[in-house]
């Protein structure tokens, strides 16, 4: 049996405080939700435990904006692609979910791969903005 291939793309950066994302998931608005990496085909948030049941597979993410000066502030098309730290009885009040950019505007995406290929040759993670 093959092993699933990862299909992500691998020029992920780690990001630290000031990296957020906002979104609507059912009519419900999520703000401020802490994102832990990021690259030019998602990124990884962190959610409220007692909030995971409404992050399944394939769950779209409607107007998911990302909140720091230097990242792209049009809207992304987006969707869960997995969740990760849910269980009964868990310790954690937080819930990982990767998250897909399905589409952005040309303009966007460029200004996201452009970050990112800066980031990816600065020896520090960046925590703030890479102006």
């Amino acid at each position: 049996m093959n092993a699933p291939i990862d299909q992500r793309d691998a020029r992920r950066i780690i990001v630290g405080p000031g990296f957020n994302i906002s979104f609507t998931l059912k009519g419900q608005a999520f703000g401020e939700v802490a994102i832990t990496n990021i690259s030019t085909g998602g990124c990884y948030a962190l959610i409220e435990q007692q909030e995971a049941g409404l992050f399944a597979r394939g769950t779209l993410l409607e107007g998911l904006l990302l909140l720091h000066p230097d990242l792209p502030k049009t809207p992304i098309a987006a969707e869960v692609c997995y969740v990760l730290g849910c269980r009964p009885g868990a310790e954690s009040e937080l819930v990982g979910i990767g998250i897909h950019f399905l589409s952005m505007d040309d303009p966007s995406q460029k200004l996201l791969d452009s970050w990112v290929n800066v980031a990816m040759v600065r020896p520090d993670p960046p925590l703030g903005s890479l102006g």
